[in-house]
């Protein structure tokens, strides 16, 4: 492995070996060895002349390559089978920790400078990761999260999508900024709906948030079990079913009486697929309930057309659907 890895950094592995490296990079049980390995290359970098350490801008694009293979394999997977790889999502987060590690400025103490970090998942995919702090996050499908890579005080992420938090409790406090609104938490875990053009949703599992609307100012606290959510310029708190909204990271979503075109927004991107609903205003009241877990997208739809007067027609180079109300 010590030859591959050297092989990894000098950026002339072939193919099948970087899949090798890729495999052993996501392995937890190779912390230890990972760091050994990439210690003197820290070290030699640390100790050559200049004030700026450039990355391997090649390194740095087959890293972004693989990436974006690896998202692909993983959203046609999605489309047969609910079952995203977690293996598949480390290697994405290495490749951005890697990807960011040769950014050093030399100073008398060789501290590293704080950079900022970057996460997007894409449509049929999630993953999730460990924060500087400590703390936990889970994004889903279409989800962009940044942060500073080193936090300092107040301990801020920008999110836009949806994700999944378990805050690390550290005294400092904690900051979700979406477009919508902030969340401010110090310890706890929660979810945080932000989609673009969609309603604002803060749902709490443990511990205590506040929700700040950020037009008007408006602030609220909610204890577990509550849901802060901005509608407009309205910020209101509702008692929820929280497995409703947090049950995405463990592979299920759970639907009470949504209307159709609400159930095709989170297929769309659970499933990595286009939904077009005809305009027919009897299809905007057709409303369902159930729980999808593991289920194949052709199994999905199935189960639509069965519980609800549709019928849909699927164009497999386009991946688009289209729903339609079917005749008696």
């Amino acid at each position: 492995m010590d030859q591959l890895f050297r092989k990894y950094l000098n950026s002339v592995l072939q193919p099948d070996e970087y899949l090798r490296v890729s495999d052993f990079l996501a392995n937890e049980k190779n912390e230890t060895v990972i760091f050994n390995l990439m210690k003197p290359f820290w070290d030699r970098n640390m100790q050559e002349d200049g004030d700026y350490q450039e990355p391997n801008p090649e390194l740095r694009n087959k890293i972004l390559q693989a990436i974006l293979i690896s998202d692909g394999k993983i959203a046609k997977r999605k489309l047969v089978a609910l079952r995203i790889s977690l293996r598949i999502a480390a290697i994405l987060v290495i490749g951005l920790i890697i990807s960011t590690v040769f950014y050093f400025r030399k100073s008398t103490q060789h501290e590293p400078v704080a950079e900022m970090q970057t996460v997007s998942v894409p449509y049929g995919a999630k993953t999730n990761f460990t924060l500087p702090d400590g703390s936990s996050v889970w994004l889903n499908s279409g989800t962009t999260i940044s942060y500073i890579s080193r936090f300092e005080k107040t301990r801020i992420v920008s999110l836009k999508g949806e994700a999944f938090f378990e805050v690390k409790k550290n005294g400092e406090p904690f900051i979700v900024q979406t477009q919508q609104g902030d969340v401010e938490v110090k310890g706890t875990t929660f979810n945080v709906y932000a989609f673009e053009g969609e309603n604002f949703q803060t749902t709490l599992l443990t511990g205590s948030v506040n929700v700040k609307e950020k037009l008007t100012g408006k602030e609220v606290s909610i204890r577990p079990g509550q849901q802060a959510g901005i509608y407009g310029t309205e910020l209101k708190v509702d008692e929820v079913e929280t497995d409703m909204f947090s049950s995405w990271k463990d592979g299920k979503l759970i639907f009470r009486n949504e209307q159709l075109p609400n159930v095709t927004k989170r297929l769309e991107r659970w499933y990595n697929v286009k939904i077009e609903i005809a305009k027919d205003k009897r299809l905007a009241e057709i409303s369902y309930t159930g729980t999808l877990e593991m289920e194949s997208f052709s199994e999905v739809l199935q189960l639509l057309k069965v519980t609800a007067p549709i019928d849909y027609a699927y164009n497999e180079k386009t991946r688009t659907i289209k729903i339609k109300y079917r005749k008696n």
